[in-house]
């Protein structure tokens, strides 16, 4: 049974830098790529979208919310958004971002405890 104030909101916050840290890691970009105003390579930017992906899908912010940490406008953040859903029908790319998904509910899950 859930106590009151122990909904998902009350999980000890992500950090933005620490989502970016962990998908720079798992997509071998550097950190300060993923909040560059530049797109930079293929690689970097669907990096970034993943990021942005996981603001929204995981730590609950609105699309004008990751968009303000990203430095994108909130239409960015939806197409980003798109962009992976349509990329996790390759089962590697969806391996990488359920990965993710998993350190971020664990993070979570952690700081609850502690």
């Amino acid at each position: 049974m859930e106590r009151m104030g122990e909904g998902p909101r009350a999980r000890t916050p992500l950090k933005p830098a620490v989502l970016e840290a962990m998908v720079a890691s798992a997509f071998a970009v550097r950190r300060e790529a993923i909040r560059d105003s530049r797109r930079g390579s293929a690689g970097t930017a669907f990096a970034r979208q993943v990021a942005i992906y996981l603001s929204h899908t995981r730590l609950g912010l609105t699309y004008t919310e990751a968009g303000a940490v990203f430095g994108r406008d909130r239409t960015t953040v939806a197409h980003a958004c798109r962009t992976v859903e349509e990329k996790r029908e390759d089962p590697r790319i969806d391996a990488v971002v359920d990965l993710l998904e998993r350190a971020i509910d664990v993070w979570h899950d952690f700081g609850a405890r502690a």
